[in-house]
Parts: structure tokens; C-alpha cells; sequence
């Protein structure tokens, strides 16, 4: 076993132990993951940072009911995935009032000035591809990992990443095509 894994493994132990130096260890070991999985899917950093705060709240809560130290990575991204839903299905019940209000919030991600090529394709794709995208190319999960986290059969998961290389290629073709023309 690798040696970052067995530290992993030690500090879930020790976090299970009440040691809340190790549990801030631990979120140190993940916190670029839980960031770029949650603007990937809310888009928002006032929204990720709200729903990575709830993830560590309730990680630190249920350490023990994780069975298995070794996967506590691929255990806090799914509780991490659950809290952006929660807080996009919250955000849904919300009327806005003044209309500059939410066009001031719709430009806030969406202007291709603001993002890099990259964030500026992803952003193209469908909710279910950009998870899966993110969560196997930013987040370096297996394909297993991702298929437990969101709760999809792996075989769904592989046909998600093939579709969304095909529509990150087809964009950037597109993208190509009218800097050319």
C-alpha cells in the first residue's frame, strides 16, 4: 500500500479517536478535491463553500460510520455531492423580487470572460456529464468510486465520460471553427 494511503488510513483512525488534529489533517489531504467537485456543480463560491462547511460538519459527525478508513475520500465527496443537491433543490425554492438581483447572479460563473477554457467547456456540458467529468478528471476517482458516490451503475458511469468527451471535443471543434472564420 502506497504511503499516502496508509497516512489516510491513520488519520481516519485517529480522527475516529477524537483527535481533531487529524481530521483537520484529513480535510487538508482533500479540501482542492471537495473545492473544485463543488463549483463544478453549483457554480457558486459562496454555495460551495457553504455546502463543503455542511460536508465537514457532518463528516466529523459520522466519522464512525465509515466501515472502511481506506475509502473515506471516496465517503466525504458523496456527502459532499448530497449537500450541492440539497442546496441546489433550496435554491429552486427561491423567488427573486428585483430583477436585477438575478440577472446580477446569473452573470456572476457564466461569463466566458471569467473562465478559463476549461471551466468554459465543462460548464457547457450537462449537469450528469460535468459531474462525472470532474469527479474522475479533477478528483482522480476510479470509475468503481464514482459509481458508489452517485449512485449509478459503473457501466452508466463509463458511457457518461464517453459522452462528454464527445461533447468536449464536439465544443471545442465548434469553438475552433468561429476563431478561425
Amino acid at each position: 500500500m502506497e504511503d499516502s494511503k496508509v497516512e489516510l488510513i491513520k488519520l481516519v483512525e485517529d480522527t475516529k479517536k477524537e483527535d481533531k488534529d487529524a481530521f483537520t489533517k484529513l480535510i487538508e489531504k482533500v479540501k482542492l478535491k471537495l473545492y473544485k467537485t463543488a463549483m463544478a456543480i453549483l457554480k457558486n463560491d459562496e454555495d460551495a463553500c457553504d455546502a463543503i462547511q455542511e460536508t465537514l460538519l457532518k463528516a466529523y459527525q459520522n466519522i464512525n460510520t465509515l466501515k472502511n478508513n481506506e475509502f473515506f475520500t471516496t465517503w466525504i465527496i458523496r456527502i459532499l455531492v448530497n449537500n450541492c443537491y440539497d442546496i441546489i433543490r433550496n435554491n429552486k425554492k427561491i423567488t427573486y423580487l428585483d430583477d436585477n438581483l438575478l440577472s446580477s447572479q446569473d452573470t456572476y460563473y457564466d461569463l466566458y470572460e471569467q473562465e478559463s477554457s476549461l471551466e468554459y467547456v465543462l460548464n457547457k456540458l450537462d449537469k450528469d456529464l460535468k459531474l462525472v467529468t470532474v469527479l474522475y478528471y479533477y478528483d482522480d476517482l476510479s470509475i468503481g468510486q464514482i459509481s458508489e458516490i452517485i449512485n449509478i451503475p459503473e457501466g452508466t458511469v463509463k458511457s457518461r465520460l464517453s459522452r462528454a468527451r464527445n461533447k468536449i471535443y464536439s465544443i471545442l471543434k465548434e469553438e475552433e471553427g468561429e476563431n478561425c472564420g
